[in-house]
């Protein structure tokens, strides 16, 4: 990383200077080309515009030169018209089409009284075609003698058409024309394509046509003699501006090559640094998987793509005893295979991610994707529970598994990851191995963890806690030698709490050690003055693991001035069988203190002799499971004195919990237990209690002791 800064701030200034000065002359080149295009397609309409107007122009004083004319007047205002004259004068002209095509002279009241068109005479009268541009012309303000002229629709297509009264030239009395019922002369010229080739050549104006609409080509329109548009001149736009800049770019390109070259050559050496942090940023280094961030942006395109999306999380079960005793590098080569096999099992249609650590999803969508997610899920938990080879170790792990699923219009990518979550938590609460689909019942039961752990924060800081105690009877004499502290807690939301509830909670959330501080310290403070009573406390497997718990019970035994042979501490199997080693040693450790390591709950687990010789436990406490069914079946009973002669020959005491009736009290004694602890005897109890309980008991012994 710190070699692509240095990198990047030494050619930072030269490629962006660089850039800035070719992106600017680019700009300023194809700008100064589409400046020439627009000026040239300016030209190019106003010339056209002006050559047309100038076919108007020419039409109308075509009409006007032919109209003003003795010889037109005396043919045309005779009692019968001259038609002959008119076809000799006009009709002929009509043939070559090279003023007009089409010639008609008009009564007074603008009827056709003789019509020629292309040489030949036009049966068809030309005002119905024409319509009221003929008036429209007619009633246009002229010179004497002179014309109108315009464009028309005609059925054809557009025309240019002039119109011009017939009037006589001279002033002699047989030709004067009469003022107002006056003939007009009326020229047709078709805007055909021949005509609009002529028109364009000398424009240089290339495909010059006639559009009935506005189109992407450079167009300007032909208006009638009431401005309404009756067509379209159109023509390709002229590129002249692209076009010089197509001959001189070699010139350009020769001149930017050296530079791009050595631009290209330290870019790419940029360019495949700045592709490799890319692809690190989307890769689990380790297993080279896709990581969370790449599994985000999967999730989210599948959502968009497919109607249903399934996500599994996977939890490795075990992975950090193997990486905390074997080495790191026992561990990376354990990811690496669970990711080939995972590789394998899901395929190419679904996607595989690390999340980091032992963690590990896979997605599939599209149809059956929920059915055959928790299909997939179910294998893969069969396949994790078989052994890995690790070079030269087989190792055992297994994988709590969350599936979920969803439909983009109900949850985002986000959802299903904590959906996933939840689901893949309540997997290894369950007891791990197995797995465990999210609903709503999840949803709740993780508001209700929510609630619990802010709470416990905030009982915490406030001690809002309490202790009671348990005492713990000689099964011989009834005496109390030692008391069991119980944690209490009311919750302000959701009341009396038991500890089954909010210790594992403690346990995830990371409060369980200054939790079980204060618990450690509020029992020793407590039992300061109760004088040779002992004081048993439960420690969690997740206090266990801390490295510094011995350190913590020695800092609490100097605080309190309480003696370290008063205290017992009752620990699980569960944690000793997880990390035996680790275990061990942390057993040393509090002994070394002078503190009394009980086995708890025996009886429910996997100890045997070899267990407990291994970690020489100063007490076993026969869980109530074993003692309730001492009483019912011979086989409980024949391992219950097994079990206490177990420990009597590793030299440890035995205290019998749960004992809750007469008779599996004098079964326990039968068995040789040593302390007896349940509802039949009592209850646990506030300090209070506890103190007058055994104050009571101490005068009654003395008082009997005196008799």
């Amino acid at each position: 990383m710190r070699l692509f800064d240095r990198r990047f701030r030494m050619f930072a200034p030269v490629v962006a200077l660089l850039s800035l000065f070719v992106l600017v002359q680019a700009f300023g080149m194809i700008h100064t080309a589409r400046e020439t295009n627009k000026i040239d397609i300016e030209r190019s309409s106003l010339a056209l515009a002006g050559a047309m107007q100038g076919h108007v122009d020419r039409i109308a004083g075509v009409a006007s030169d032919n109209a003003y004319w003795d010889d037109a007047a005396t043919a045309v205002y005779r009692k019968t018209p001259d038609l002959a004259f008119i076809r000799r004068a006009w009709g002929d002209s009509t043939g070559d089409g090279t003023n007009y095509d089409g010639a008609y002279v008009l009564d007074p009241q603008f009827r056709t009284v003789i019509g020629m068109r292309d040489g030949k005479a036009d049966p068809a009268p030309i005002e119905p075609r024409i319509g009221k541009a003929i008036r429209q012309l007619a009633a246009r303000p002229v010179e004497l003698g002179g014309g109108a002229g315009g464009f028309v629709r005609l059925p054809e297509g557009p025309a240019l058409i002039g119109m011009a009264q017939i009037i006589p030239t001279s002033a002699h009395p047989d030709l004067l024309a009469p003022a107002r019922q006056r003939y007009h002369l009326l020229f047709i010229k078709h805007i055909d394509q021949s005509f609009l080739d002529r028109t364009a050549q000398g424009l240089m104006i290339k495909d010059l046509h006639l559009s009935a609409n506005a189109t992407d080509e450079i167009s300007i329109p032909l208006r009638d003699t009431f401005g309404h548009v009756i067509s379209r001149l159109a023509w390709p736009a002229p590129d002249p501006g692209m076009l010089a800049l197509r001959r001189v770019l070699p010139g350009i390109v020769l001149a930017f090559a050296a530079a791009i070259l050595l631009t290209v050559l330290i870019a790419r050496q940029g360019a495949r640094s700045i592709n490799e942090l890319a692809r690190q940023a989307l890769v689990d280094g380790l297993s080279d998987l896709p990581n969370l961030r790449a599994l985000r942006l999967e999730l989210a395109r599948r959502l968009y793509d497919q109607e249903d999306v399934a996500l599994c999380l996977i939890d490795l079960d075990g992975f950090k005893f193997i990486n905390d005793n074997y080495g790191h590098a026992v561990g990376d080569r354990l990811i690496i295979s669970c990711s080939e096999m995972l590789l394998g099992m899901v395929g190419e249609k679904g996607f595989v991610a690390r999340l980091g650590g032992d963690e590990f999803a896979f997605v599939l969508s599209g149809r059956g994707a929920w059915q055959g997610a928790n299909r997939l899920a179910g294998r893969i938990v069969e396949k994790m529970g078989e052994p890995f080879r690790v070079d030269d170790r087989t190792v055992v792990i297994g994988a709590s598994i969350g599936v979920t699923h969803g439909a983009r219009i109900e949850v985002d990518a986000g959802e299903l990851l904590r959906r996933a979550d939840v689901a893949m938590y309540a997997a290894k609460r369950a007891g791990k191995m197995r797995v465990c689909q999210f609903d709503e019942k999840l949803d709740q039961r993780q508001a209700r963890i929510h609630l619990i752990e802010t709470e416990l924060r905030q009982s915490l800081a406030k001690n809002e806690f309490r202790l009671v105690y348990q005492p713990l009877f000689g099964a011989d004499d009834g005496s109390v030698n030692c008391v069991e502290a119980l944690l209490r807690w009311t919750s302000p939301t959701l009341g009396n709490i038991e500890p089954a509830d909010f210790i594992p909670v403690a346990e995830e959330s990371g409060l369980i050690d200054p939790l079980g501080r204060y618990i450690l310290r509020k029992a020793c403070e407590d039992a300061l003055g109760w004088d040779g009573i002992r004081v048993a406390v439960n420690v969690s497997a997740a206090q266990l693991r801390n490295p510094d718990f011995a350190n913590h019970v020695r800092t609490i035994l100097q605080e309190t001035g309480f003696e370290a042979k008063r205290l017992e501490l009752e620990i699980t199997e569960t944690y000793l069988i997880t990390d035996p080693a680790t275990a061990g040693q942390v057993m040393r450790n509090l002994q070394d203190l002078g503190v009394s390591i009980a086995l708890d709950d025996f009886g429910t687990g996997y100890a045997s002799i070899g267990f407990l010789r291994q970690f020489s436990f100063d007490k076993l406490k026969l869980d109530r499971s074993l003692v309730v069914d001492a009483e019912n079946s011979d086989a409980a009973r024949a391992l219950l004195q097994a079990s206490v002669a177990m420990a009597r020959a590793l030299d440890m005491e035995v205290a019998a919990e749960g004992v809750e009736t007469a008779g599996q009290a004098d079964l326990m004694r039968i068995a040789g237990c040593d302390q007896l602890q349940g509802w039949l005897f009592d209850k646990a109890m506030p300090r209070a209690d506890l103190e007058r309980m055994m104050a009571a008991r101490w005068e009654r012994q003395t008082v009997e002791t005196r008799a």
